[in-house]
């Protein structure tokens, strides 16, 4: 959710990355707010209503099944924990129906098929995803203990009934007091018009310090890189900072606290945006103007070698997975493999990537945006 506002008894919010908004106005009680979602060119009434805390941790009064509700659970494995949320309820024709959500990855209502409750067994598969998952209720009916396949792999999953996601577990997170200054900060992009929002982190003393500029990947990235419930850039800011060298991280623009629009924004934009970001940091005097470097991981590994090409202000480049092929074989190779790990048979890959090549081709050859749509 980005760009919040309150005004009086109307809300307002945008979602960037899914290019849509809602703006709603509470009811004298502050018991609901009813509002349109506007997404692309449809407008769709939405109505938010106000639930007690644990209102959702009960078998619903109207249910044909104890296994009827909200569940959460977490996966865990190979350094990993991903919370997931499962939702129960049945149909018109008094079929048990069931969604799953993956809150870390940022993935809500994953289709069930084949939801059945049969005494304490209850069974759901998930074929977006290749998953099944088998479970017994204990005689509570709070808790379902079982297992989740997925491509052939088995993994113990256990569901408690809750409508409270569990608890994030990030030991690598740094916590507060933090050693050295931390400024909440923004600055400019004159050229496009807007503000970034940052953190700056200055070691402790006078300075000047080193200091390192963060640039993260492709997608709407906060100034925290946050994705699955991980912060890399908080992490990576923290040890560097605890090191000795200043580190500004900050919100993409159209993300988070910064202005501008995400969506329509190219890799050249985030560019001049952390030429933004290298121009306020030489007006620091706590940082040294001559050992000022870009760290960039994915894109920003693009970013990164891109803007030092063009200017003689950074000092260094430390590129994190960045991409070493040409952006169309990038995108290619990121397709295949996505489509194999996803178990897409071999005829479809190929299919996909004959069509992708297709359409890069036209990409290059045609600049006009109204032929290109046509095609």
């Amino acid at each position: 959710m980005t760009a919040l506002t309150l005004k009086d008894s109307t809300l307002h919010f945008n979602v960037a990355s899914a290019g849509a908004s809602y703006e709603g106005k509470f009811s004298a009680v502050h018991a609901s707010i009813e509002g349109d979602w506007i997404q692309g060119s449809a407008s769709l009434p939405l109505v938010f209503h106000r639930q007690a805390a644990g209102f959702g941790a009960k078998k619903p009064s109207a249910a044909i099944a104890v296994a009827e509700g909200v569940w959460q659970g977490a996966l865990e494995g190979n350094g990993m924990r991903l919370r997931l949320q499962l939702h129960v309820s049945h149909d018109d024709q008094k079929h048990l129906v069931a969604a799953l959500d993956s809150p870390d990855q940022g993935v809500s209502g994953l289709p069930a098929i084949n939801v059945n409750q049969k005494d304490a067994a209850f069974h759901f598969e998930i074929p977006v995803v290749s998953g099944v998952y088998d479970g017994t209720l204990n005689a509570a009916k709070t808790l379902i203990n079982g297992s989740w396949t997925q491509n052939g792999a088995e993994q113990k999953l256990d569901f408690q009934r809750s409508d409270q996601l569990l608890d994030l577990v990030r030991p690598q997170n740094p916590t507060k007091p933090y050693p050295y200054k931390e400024e909440e900060i923004a600055f400019p992009n004159a050229g496009a018009k807007i503000s970034l929002a940052a953190t700056l982190t200055l070691p402790p003393g006078q300075g000047p310090f080193s200091a390192s500029i963060l640039l993260s990947d492709s997608g709407p990235n906060d100034r925290d890189e946050s994705i699955a419930g991980h912060r890399p850039f908080l992490v990576l800011a923290d040890h560097l900072t605890r090191k000795g060298v200043a580190v500004l991280r900050f919100d993409k623009r159209g993300i988070g606290k910064s202005t501008g629009d995400y969506a329509s924004a190219t890799t050249e934009d985030f560019a001049s945006d952390a030429q933004g970001a290298l121009a306020y940091l030489k007006t620091r005097k706590e940082i040294d103007a001559k050992k000022i470097g870009l760290i960039g991981h994915s894109e920003g590994g693009l970013i990164a070698p891109l803007l030092a090409a063009h200017s003689s202000d950074v000092a260094w480049i430390v590129l994190l997975a960045g991409p070493s092929l040409k952006g169309e074989d990038t995108l290619l190779l990121q397709s295949e493999l996505i489509l194999k790990t996803a178990g897409v048979n071999d005829g479809e890959v190929a299919r996909t990537l004959a069509f992708n090549k297709t359409t890069y081709a036209l990409v290059r050859e045609e600049k006009d945006p109204t032929v290109l749509e046509a095609n």
